[in-house]
């Protein structure tokens, strides 16, 4: 095989492999898991400021976004859409609740339905998401957790489930968004955002700055989004 040839099959090989990972990250079902995810610390935000408009607006985004991904997806997945249908009840049941103080309860039902969920998501036979979308899933993994802990005064429905500490999946994360950023300059500005809040993060179990983290996520999902 001359030398002309050879580099026209590696040429070849190379946008395969990157025509494969894409459809991979694009598979309707890592995109259903991020929107849920979203939907799942939106949901919490919204419990921990009470209702305000911000979190009441960033909730309902969320949940239209769940619907799209979830409409994506075939209908033999009765399972996860009846779930979906009980989830969607439980946000509309409550996007107008009146508060009055603090109500764990929102938060506890809201752990279960999160729990339910992400154990039929994981039964899935999907492929293994890589690149931006496994780094989109592992941010929205830690921010429904860290939201989930800031509203529970007893150590945090969201944060006491999962083979990974929280605290090592931040600073994982650190790690992820490196490497990919020092492989594609366009990701830098990724890096320096977490930077910026991993250590409100990592003091998830004192409560401090939620406000600041949902803020940075908002920026970090608008540049994901534009890539």
């Amino acid at each position: 095989m001359n030398k002309a040839i050879k580099i026209i099959l590696a040429v070849s090989l190379i946008f395969l492999s990157l025509a494969s990972r894409a459809e991979s990250d694009s598979h309707p079902m890592i995109q259903f898991k991020i929107s849920s995810l979203q939907l799942f610390s939106s949901f919490s935000s919204f419990i921990y400021f009470q209702g305000d408009d911000r979190n009441r607006t960033r909730l309902l985004n969320a949940k239209n976004r769940g619907d799209q991904a979830i409409a994506a997806l075939p209908d033999s997945e009765v399972e996860l859409k009846l779930k979906w249908k009980e989830i969607s009840e439980y946000v509309e049941s409550y996007q107008s609740y009146n508060f009055d103080g603090v109500d764990m309860s929102l938060e506890g039902g809201w752990s279960i339905l999160q729990r339910e969920l992400n154990e039929l998501i994981a039964g899935k036979a999907v492929t293994k998401a890589t690149g931006i979308s496994a780094i989109q899933i592992n941010m929205e993994t830690i921010l429904s957790q860290y939201m989930g802990y800031a509203n529970s005064t007893t150590g945090g429905y969201g944060v006491s489930y999962g083979d990974t500490p929280l605290e090592d999946q931040i600073k994982s994360l650190k790690q992820e968004l490196t490497i990919l950023a020092d492989a594609d300059s366009r990701y830098q500005p990724l890096v320096k955002k977490w930077s910026y809040i991993q250590g409100t993060l990592l003091a998830y179990n004192s409560n401090v700055a939620p406000f600041v983290v949902l803020h940075t996520f908002d920026g970090m999902r608008k540049m994901i989004a534009s890539e």
